[in-house]
């Protein structure tokens, strides 16, 4: 089995000259391989908003000349503890670079992030079925709450 230390890979912040290669790994995150080309430009739309939103991270590994997965992370606040909360909002690995440590790279980065700003804590959300993640996710030390539920409001 692969491991990322037998990958020459690296990790890239977002920027106007990453965009085509973030927007390909976006695009295999929403759509899978059904995906169009109208679906990537609004990807590359998407990304391009991103990068003028000041309270988030984009975050994508190359291993090689390959794009292998992204992370997006949003900061937040909180009141009762008066410091910074980093949410990762979108955790994805390309399918042929699973199981190398791509993910668990991304999330190491985010907790050095966090760290620098003194966040009280890194928080997620996943889907119940999404045991793989899960299991990572337990791995790295983060605490499920059994008794915390998520509403959204969609707008």
């Amino acid at each position: 089995m692969n491991t990322i230390c037998q990958l020459k890979t690296k990790i890239i912040p977002l920027s106007i000259e990453t965009l085509p290669d973030a927007s390909y790994l976006v695009v295999h995150y929403m759509y899978s391989n059904q995906w169009t080309e109208k679906n990537r430009e609004e990807c590359l739309y998407n990304l391009k908003k991103l990068l003028q939103f000041k309270n988030a991270n984009f975050l994508m590994v190359k291993s090689g000349d390959s794009p292998a997965g992204f992370i997006t992370l949003n900061w937040g606040f909180s009141t009762t503890k008066g410091k910074p909360i980093l949410l990762i909002q979108d955790l994805f690995v390309m399918p042929s670079f699973r199981r190398k440590g791509i993910a668990k790279m991304l999330i190491n980065e985010s907790i050095l992030l966090a760290n620098e700003k003194d966040a009280n804590r890194l928080q997620l959300n996943t889907g119940t079925s999404n045991n793989n993640a899960r299991s990572l996710y337990r791995s790295m030390g983060f605490e499920w709450f059994s008794d915390k539920e998520i509403y959204m409001l969609f707008l």
